[in-house]
């Protein structure tokens, strides 16, 4: 019932419905782990060839070991940007702000005239300030297409924002925003975006001689801190304004149209001109990183100023200024390094949309990590039906680095980041879960098939069998096994002359005892037939000496009979006689019967061959019969006569009948028995009947009470009087059951 209800496919589609749920849930720690597995597929792909068209010209450590402290003078700064401007790049992005009147000292800082200055030299001093900062706003003026950074500083995300002021606090110029924003009714696209309610940038007449502001706010994901997306859009009241990255390449393109469509949802899209850049709901952009840091050329700004930088280094290229130095600490957490320059962020996000190489993740991330999942799930679900063990923790294996392998070709050739987390999750827990599933399934079964064998096989045997549940199934198979049968001689008269209460013990005492030889000698108890038993050999596990076991088993029968009777007569309980037969040959076993009851047994022409065996000891006055095929299987285990042929009711063909007479250590004794036997049978089937009578008298010599001897002598005394027929066979034909 187990295994009908809970099946592979369902605890399968179990799983992927409760990851399907994690996923659209957006579980922390697993959202997380999604997004240091897509760094680990940056770094397994490793660094990419840039355009060649970015430079980054860098206020490094050995620039401002040689220059000064950082900030430096505004002179400094306006001669860097001359040298620049002077290569003729195509623009310029400025990864800086001068958001403070120059200064020298730190009382040259303050805004009011110290007391201890005389305020004609204060005057100079303010002169020469001014002069400094009118170099910047000259030298911004006439650089090739500069933008000039800003930042935002209270920027919110979009889940976020609707819970502070939408009013932007603080007044802020131009900047750089979308030429063409199509908004949704109401706003409701517009509010996913993130949105700034703060601005710090560069001082207005920088500004204004720069002519294009554009922030450079970098949003690092929540948890770990490290930069994997740049927002493309910022709303700042009723502005939408454009990132640095994006403003400069705009600039050295000649202007090209940007374009920024919301729906319900959020973005829609944003392009330039043609090119549509992919970005998620909330305007945010995947860094399709190129490498680590210094992937992009760094030409120090020391070598600039001292003229020791070629020209054609920065013609005719896009070139960002931004501050590399360690002190400086203008460095952030990325897939590919935990300290990065925060310039070499806008490098590659330029390189990107320049080459329009990016990474993607649709907005049917969702339906298509669902999909992956549930697919995973299902396919593994249905292989593991029907592989166990090592195939199928190898097909597990192989079903994970299929994906694995995949998924990286579609990163690597589409952009597509697919997930690794929740279809990881997907194969392991369905591949653990359906494991789990069949252990206690077969578990379940075994306890039962044990439950079951215990009935008929010593419990050695019943744990070998329940580890093979199929063959309680319903039917069976044709084997060779060897069957035996006893019965109780005079059983009738043996109950008369005891109590119920007496007979019920003896009957226990006796079935117990054969019971337990049976099971010692690894056989199966096929059933109680009243005061008879029935037992195989050979099954339900195979035994190639199944009928050495039976015969050394029915040895020890009768030798155990013989000493219960000694004991059941000192209670003054009648003797036990019995008559046992064995055969060997092809059977069929199995589970017999309908499916409300079975019966584990045996069936066949060789099974009914035993049973006549077992009542032909009445006729011979023996106690163990077998055939042939039996004696012959045994080998030299036992010590067998041949005591005649013949031909049972039901078969066609005569049966070679033996007696066991012990087991091989009994040789020695019955040997000369068994030679005179030999003879006299001989004489016998030749129709020399004093021959044969002398032998049979002299084996009843040897073996006082030799029921076969006196049986023969009999028959040979009937034939000395009236002779068979001249086509007499010497077989004995056997009328009664």
């Amino acid at each position: 019932m187990l295994g009908r209800l809970v099946t592979p496919l369902r605890i399968a589609l179990l799983i992927a419905v409760g990851l399907c749920f994690l996923r659209f849930q957006d579980a922390r720690y697993l959202y997380l782990t999604d997004l240091r597995a897509m760094d680990y597929r940056l770094l397994q792909r490793g660094p990419i060839e840039t355009s060649g068209r970015v430079v980054i010209v860098a206020v490094d450590d050995r620039s401002v070991d040689t220059v000064g402290r950082w900030p430096w003078p505004r002179t400094v700064f306006a001669q860097l940007l001359d040298r620049i401007s002077a290569a003729q790049p195509l623009s310029i992005g400025i990864d800086v702000m001068f958001s403070e009147p120059s200064t020298f000292t730190e009382t040259e800082h303050r805004r009011a005239r110290p007391k201890s200055v005389d305020p004609e030299a204060w005057q100079r001093v303010q002169s020469t300030l001014a002069e400094q900062d009118g170099e910047l706003v000259t030298s911004l003026k006439r650089s090739s297409r500069p933008v000039l950074g800003f930042f935002f500083d209270r920027v919110w995300p979009a889940q976020e924002s609707a819970a502070v002021s939408t009013d932007p606090a603080g007044a802020l110029p131009e900047v750089a925003t979308y030429n063409i924003v199509r908004g949704t009714p109401g706003g409701k696209g517009e509010l996913e975006v993130w949105r700034a309610i703060g601005a710090r940038g560069s001082l207005p007449k920088f500004n204004a001689a720069a002519g294009t502001m554009a922030y450079f706010n970098v949003t690092p994901d929540g948890g770990d801190g490290s930069i994997r997306r740049l927002p493309l859009v910022i709303a700042h009241g009723d502005r939408f304004a454009v990132p640095l990255s994006l403003a400069t390449l705009q600039a050295a393109l000649g202007n090209p149209m940007l374009q920024l469509r919301f729906a319900d949802f959020g973005v829609a899209s944003i392009r330039m001109d043609e090119l549509e850049i992919p970005v998620a709901e909330d305007g945010r952009m995947l860094i399709n990183y190129r490498g680590p840091s210094h992937t992009f050329p760094h030409v120090p700004a020391v070598d600039l100023l001292d003229g020791k930088v070629d020209p054609e280094v920065l013609a005719g290229k896009i070139v960002l200024v931004g501050v590399t130095a360690t002190a400086v600490a203008d460095v952030r957490v990325t897939p590919f390094a935990a300290l990065f320059p925060g310039v070499e962020i806008h490098a590659n996000v330029v390189d990107s949309i320049l080459q329009g190489d990016f990474v993607y993740q649709p907005r049917l991330t969702g339906a298509i990590d669902s999909s992956i999942i549930v697919a995973l799930a299902l396919f593994l679900g249905t292989g593991l039906r029907r592989l166990r063990g090592l195939v199928g923790f190898a097909y597990a294996i192989m079903v994970l680095g299929a994906y694995l392998w995949g998924s990286q070709l579609v990163y690597l050739h589409a952009g597509m980041p697919l997930s690794l987390v929740y279809p990881f999750l997907s194969i392991v827990l369905t591949y653990t879960s359906v494991v789990v599933l069949q252990y206690v399934i077969e578990e379940r079964e075994k306890r039962k098939v044990r439950r079951a064998l215990a009935l008929y096989l010593s419990p050695s045997m019943a744990d070998l069998v329940s580890e093979q549940p199929e063959r309680l199934m319903l039917g069976g198979d044709k084997r060779d096994m060897t069957v035996f049968f006893s019965d109780i001689r005079g059983f009738t008269s043996i109950s008369e002359k005891l109590t119920p209460e007496e007979l019920v013990e003896l009957l226990n005492e006796y079935l117990g005892a054969m019971t337990n030889i049976i099971f010692e000698h690894d056989g199966m108890l096929d059933k109680y037939i009243g005061d008879a038993v029935m037992a195989v050999w050979g099954a339900p596990l195979a035994q190639p000496d199944h009928a050495r076991r039976a015969c050394l088993a029915t040895i020890e029968m009768v030798e155990r009979l013989a000493e219960l009777n000694r004991k059941w007569e000192d209670r003054g309980w009648p003797r036990l006689e019995i008559g046992c037969g064995l055969n060997s040959g092809p059977m069929v076993f199995g589970n017999m019967g309908s499916e409300q009851h079975l019966a584990l047994t045996v069936m066949g022409d060789n099974v009914n061959l035993g049973a006549r065996l077992e009542g032909t000891n009445k006729k011979y006055g023996t106690r163990i019969l077998a055939s042939d095929s039996t004696v012959r299987a045994a080998g030299d285990a036992i010590v067998a006569r041949e005591l005649d042929m013949v031909r049972v009711k039901g078969r066609i063909e005569p049966v070679r009948m033996y007696e066991i007479l012990g087991a091989a250590g009994a040789r020695e004794r019955w040997q000369p028995v068994i030679d005179e036997f030999e003879r006299g049978l001989a004489a016998y089937r030749n129709c020399r009947w004093a021959d044969a009578i002398e032998s049979f008298e002299r084996v009843e010599a040897a073996n006082p009470g030799d029921g076969p001897a006196a049986l023969y002598i009999e028959r040979c005394r009937a034939f000395a009087a009236q002779p068979p027929p001249p086509d007499w066979d010497a077989v004995t034909v056997m009328d009664t059951k």
